[in-house]
């Protein structure tokens, strides 16, 4: 008899083991694939003129209209020819929607749509710049034009002149060196 309880105690010992080492495994194998799924994945902040602000998590190769898409679609109040549509997301950025102007009544509207682009024609704009057409700018080298492009790939376009002065190396003085050049 007491073989027969030696023999119990074995048997359940090891059923309690396997499983214990298949819970261990089973548990592994999850871990190494909730961090295969993390890199096929991007995380954008999308917040302005969209219906439902936030953060959102979007397949790789995904492209800001889907991030607007997600968040519930543009306002009518949002101004979509101020950003590139068609861009590809990176993770951890942040999407603007920008409003439109609307202070202002529709003649005065087409006139200053008149005269934006003629103003425009000429300038760089920074929010669509190459590095190249960054420097080409008074003040700005390579290494001040590599930093204006890290800026807007990690935070989002630019939505005003002054948003230069959040990137590192650009004051005051070289803000108003190239402020009539330039155009987001």
């Amino acid at each position: 008899m007491f073989e027969k309880r030696e023999k119990l105690v074995l048997a359940i010992f090891l059923i309690i083991f396997v499983g214990i080492l298949f819970s261990f495994f089973a548990n592994f194998g999850n871990k190494n694939n909730s961090t295969e799924d993390k890199s096929n994945f991007v995380i954008v902040h999308v917040t302005g003129e969209v219906k439902n602000p936030g953060v959102y998590r979007l397949e790789e190769g995904a492209r800001v209209i889907d991030a607007v898409n997600l968040a519930g679609g543009p306002l009518p109040s949002a101004d979509l020819d101020r950003i590139n549509l068609a861009d590809f997301l990176k993770d951890g950025s942040k999407i603007y929607i920008p409003p439109k102007d609307d202070n202002l009544d529709s003649n005065s509207k087409n006139q200053n749509a008149l005269k934006d682009g003629l103003e425009k024609k000429g300038k760089v704009n920074i929010n669509t710049a190459s590095k190249e057409e960054l420097e080409s700018l008074p003040g700005i080298g390579p290494t001040l034009a590599q930093r204006i492009i890290e800026y807007r790939e990690e935070n989002g376009v630019f939505t005003s002149a002054e948003d230069l002065l959040n990137v590192k190396g650009i004051g005051e003085k070289k803000l108003e060196k190239i402020k009539d050049q330039i155009t987001w």
